[in-house]
């Protein structure tokens, strides 16, 4: 086993270890702190144009976040360097997993090695049947997934491929892991336009929109019907939509689902230009409130006050406006579209890369996490996913102009 596989079995399994230092951090972190200053080199940022743009904009948001906690709010140190511990660690995690997965053997170890991690470790949140399923088996499955499609893909074998993609998917449906069913879904329509290499026009688009939403309310007031029967998804799915004024409605479904995300709205008008800072707590329970509205519960006084409540966002980008205001929310806005250009020429253009469907679901999965998932994933959870799409982009890109100079040699001849 060479250095680098040995430092992807070292970052996946050291995750599962919280040590005690500025707050809490992960043991693969600090291998993270001990590799940067060897796996970072000045070159990298010219010759890696969008490594260098994710870094400025993570430089930014740090920024912000300095003058955010130091100037306006003057936030406890403990707080602070909490929050600014977790940008750096992303910044050179960025780095380190870039140089690490830069080879397609590595990313598969990788996606292996955390498969393995997922099985061994179970995570705090895991408390319930709903959300073992939900935390504890499809990050399993999703990990499995992505090996599956690889090999299926690579061998050719793309209508068995799409077979078990739309497996996955209804099955994540059914029992009550909804998102990741839906990036299933929306990878396997993605992957089978683009390698039928169909022509989009406006008229398409429109076409395409108006049955696909047509179908999903359809197939989603079925999904309703099952749930409040009792035929598929958990006790959690069926309280979550019987307490629904119009159950039939996708749009109070995720209204009551992400409603952290809904809430961050108010903490973001509260404090539009600054943010409350890092780890800011809710201290008069106002956002905490918000979230009961939507949920649809009582408020426990008592209980409330004693438990510490943060400000609510349960959004990447919204937690950035919340905590830091509108310069923390543009840095991080600008680190979502570097990445997504990136994405999307893979999808538009690499179809001929084995690890295709796996960049397709990662790339939608990216959009979703940015919009719907904890802030604390910008240094848990996106560097690698990241990583694997800066590496797939300008191994594309290079392979593109070799067969572009190729073909231009042909024609001199």
């Amino acid at each position: 086993m060479n250095i680098k596989k040995a430092g992807v079995v070292l970052y996946t399994m050291l995750s599962t270890i919280k040590v005690n230092l500025i707050g809490q951090l992960w043991l693969n972190e600090l291998l993270v702190l001990a590799s940067a200053p060897f796996a970072f080199k000045p070159d990298d940022l010219k010759a890696y144009p969008y490594l260098k743009k994710i870094l400025a904009a993570l430089v930014v948001l740090l920024l912000f976040q300095v003058v955010t906690d130091l100037l306006i709010v003057h936030n406890s140190p403990q707080n602070y360097l909490r929050g600014w511990a977790g940008t750096i660690i992303a910044m050179l995690s960025f780095i380190v997993l870039f140089k690490m997965l830069n080879e397609t053997q590595a990313i598969l170890l990788f996606l292996f090695m955390t498969m393995i991690k997922n099985i061994i470790y179970t995570d705090d949140i895991v408390d319930s049947d709903m959300s073992f399923f939900k935390f504890k088996i499809v990050p399993i499955i999703t990990m499995a997934l992505y090996l599956v499609l690889y090999y299926l893909y690579k061998k050719g074998e793309t209508k068995l491929m799409m077979m078990v993609l739309i497996g996955c998917s209804l099955l994540c449906f059914a029992f009550d892991s909804r998102s990741t069913g839906v990036i299933f879904f929306l990878g396997a329509t993605i992957i089978h336009f683009m390698n039928n290499r169909v022509q989009i026009s406006r008229q398409k688009i429109i076409v395409f929109a108006v049955l696909a939403a047509i179908i999903f309310q359809v197939g989603y007031m079925f999904y309703v019907k099952s749930v409040l029967n009792h035929e598929i998804g958990g006790e959690h799915s069926h309280t979550q939509i019987s307490r629904l004024a119009n159950p039939y409605n996708p749009l109070e479904l995720l209204m009551t689902g992400r409603a952290e995300t809904f809430a961050a709205g108010t903490a973001i008008m509260d404090q539009p230009l600054f943010g409350h800072g890092s780890w800011a707590q809710d201290k008069t329970l106002k956002y905490y409130m918000i979230l009961l509205m939507y949920h649809d519960e009582d408020m426990n006084f008592q209980a409330a006050k004693e438990t510490e409540h943060l400000v609510p966002s349960h959004s990447v980008l919204l937690g950035a406006w919340v905590n830091w205001g509108l310069g923390g929310f543009i840095a991080v806005l600008y680190l979502f579209l570097v990445l997504m250009k990136m994405g999307f020429y893979i999808i538009r253009n690499g179809q001929e890369l084995a690890l295709y469907p796996v960049l397709v679901l990662m790339t939608i999965g990216l959009i979703w996490i940015f919009l719907f998932s904890p802030f604390q994933q910008l240094r848990l959870y996106i560097p690698g996913i990241s990583a694997i799409l800066l590496n797939s982009y300008y191994g594309l890109v290079a392979e593109t102009a070799e067969e572009e100079d190729e073909h231009y040699e042909l024609q001199m001849q």
